[in-house]
Formats: structure tokens, C-alpha cells, sequence
């Protein structure tokens, strides 16, 4: 029989075990430490936004037989003018994890998770996949079992909310032709590294990447991986050549060797030439939850 009860410091173990499952079925080789875990349970820096509007936070556990096979983590948003529209006075499980074959125990986890939101009287409540990593957002396709758990409790994703994870090597970048003139401008970036190819007027397109998704070296398990923040193809095979060859050649020389990139279901000509230079689509990632019932 599932008994849920609060997160203790003894769980935080089994917690990290069940967390890192996750995170490796969608992205291979990744993890997280037990220190990076117990921090975003107290606060989360990576969502500079929205954290600072969190008036509530707990986290659950579920037990069988001793051991600990699911955990969520719940937030509450302050109902006050200062908080976003969509998130004031609304409760949230940011994330839910449970090893695979324990339906009854993600049942009974997401259940007591709604009881304990509903108590602080949250007006809305929504569900993500918000683990510390920067792919981890919504809930991806390799997760079905928890798919199948939220959909129990009458949650359901929206369908404009629906984004595809795609990964490639450095090596799979255009290398630029000498004979290719190569009018690529670096700077500082809204998010990270900006590459813009043009004559410093109008751009004809650009490629912006965070490069250390360590976060500070916080993420060891990341390292050499860097994000693509924002992709917006020039015409033309050279034109994409002296951009993509350019940022490449970059990111070589801080070790970067693995990229990856979220793409709308809008982002068809992008998908397509990165599925062209031989680029992995990881998972479906599904956003937006909100229990409707």
C-alpha cells in the first residue's frame, strides 16, 4: 500500500536515483547532484520570473516497502498584483517522478499532491516537468507513465503547447568554405553568444547559444553540452554555412561537443535542416498541463 508523506532529508538518496532516471531517458549521459536537487526544493534561480512570486512550497514522497519510488514537488503563487496573471493564486506540481510499474503509487502521489494545492486554496492548477536541467519542461514522450497519471487526475496538455527536442554534435555543423565571405557578427545575446550574419544593419539571420549549461559548473554532468537559444535560418546553403560554421568554430574552442535545441510545432524548415545535418529528435515534450475537471 503507497503511504505519501513529506520529503525528509533521509529521502534525498532515493529522490536524486529516481530524478536522474528521468532526466537520462531524455537526455543520454545527463544528471544532476543530490546538492542541485535539495536546492531547487528551497529555491529555484533558474526561473528568475516566476520563483520570486512563489509564496508556498512543499515537497512529497511516495513509499513502498521501504523504499522510495516517486517524489513531487509543489508550489503555491501568491495571489497579489505583482504575480503574472496565469500564475496568480494558482498551485503547481513543477515536477512528478516515479519509477515505472508503481501506477498506483503515482496515483496516489498526484492525489495527495492535488489535496495538499487544494488546501491553500489555489484558484487554477497546472503540472509540469520542471527538474533542474534546461531541457527539462513539460513532459516529454519518454514519460509515459507519468503522461498517463496526470491524465488520470484530469490534467490534459495544450495543444499549442507542444515542443520538439532535437540534438546533434558539434561535427555536424557546415564547416565555411575560404572562398565563402563570411560576414558574422558576435556580441552578447538576450540569453547567451549572438551570432548575426550581416553588414551590422539589417540581419539576414542569426544563431544565439547558451554555452555552459553547467550553470556556473553547478551541472557537472552537462559539461560540454551547450543550448541553442534562438535559430533563424538565412537563405541560402552558404549564407547558413558562414553562420552555423562560425558559431561552430566557436564553441569548439570552449569545448562545446553537443548541442540541442526545443522547436515549435512552426519551426518546420529549422527541424528539417537539422534533421538534414543529422540532428536526433530526443522526445515530444507536451506543456501547458492544467487540470480540467
Amino acid at each position: 500500500m503507497p503511504h505519501i508523506r513529506p520529503f525528509r532529508r533521509s529521502d534525498r538518496h532515493q529522490v536524486t536515483e529516481v530524478v536522474n532516471a528521468h532526466i537520462a531517458a531524455l537526455v543520454p549521459g545527463w544528471a544532476v547532484s543530490t546538492a542541485v536537487l535539495l536546492a531547487q526544493l528551497e529555491a529555484d534561480p533558474g526561473q528568475y520570473v516566476t520563483d520570486p512570486w512563489v509564496q508556498t512550497r512543499e515537497t512529497l514522497v511516495v513509499v513502498e516497502d521501504s523504499r522510495v519510488v516517486g517524489a513531487a514537488h509543489l508550489r503555491c503563487y501568491r495571489n497579489s498584483p505583482d504575480v503574472g496573471s496565469d500564475y496568480r493564486g494558482s498551485g503547481e506540481i513543477a515536477w512528478l517522478v516515479c519509477w515505472p510499474g508503481h501506477a498506483d503509487a503515482a496515483s496516489a502521489l498526484v492525489a495527495a499532491a492535488l489535496r495538499v494545492i487544494e488546501s491553500w486554496g489555489a484558484r487554477r492548477v497546472f503540472a509540469d516537468g520542471d527538474l533542474p536541467t534546461p531541457a527539462t519542461v513539460g513532459i516529454p514522450d519518454c514519460w509515459p507513465h507519468l503522461a498517463e497519471s496526470l491524465t488520470e487526475a484530469g490534467f490534459r496538455s495544450r495543444v499549442d503547447a507542444v515542443e520538439m527536442l532535437y540534438a546533434g554534435g558539434i561535427e555536424t555543423l557546415p564547416t565555411p568554405d575560404a572562398s565563402v565571405p563570411e560576414d558574422v557578427r558576435r556580441s552578447v545575446g538576450a540569453h547567451g553568444v549572438r551570432f548575426a550574419l550581416g553588414d551590422g544593419g539589417t540581419d539576414l539571420g542569426c544563431l544565439e547559444v547558451i554555452a555552459d549549461c553547467t550553470r556556473g559548473g553547478t551541472l557537472l554532468r552537462l559539461a560540454g553540452w551547450a543550448e541553442v537559444a534562438e535559430l533563424d535560418l538565412p537563405a541560402g546553403e552558404d549564407a547558413r554555412t558562414a553562420l552555423l560554421g562560425s558559431a561552430a568554430d566557436w564553441l569548439r574552442m570552449g569545448g562545446v561537443a553537443n548541442l540541442f535545441i526545443a522547436l515549435g510545432d512552426e519551426d518546420v524548415e529549422e527541424a528539417e535542416y537539422l534533421e538534414g545535418l543529422g540532428w536526433r529528435r530526443l522526445a515530444t515534450l507536451r506543456r501547458g498541463w492544467e487540470r480540467v475537471i
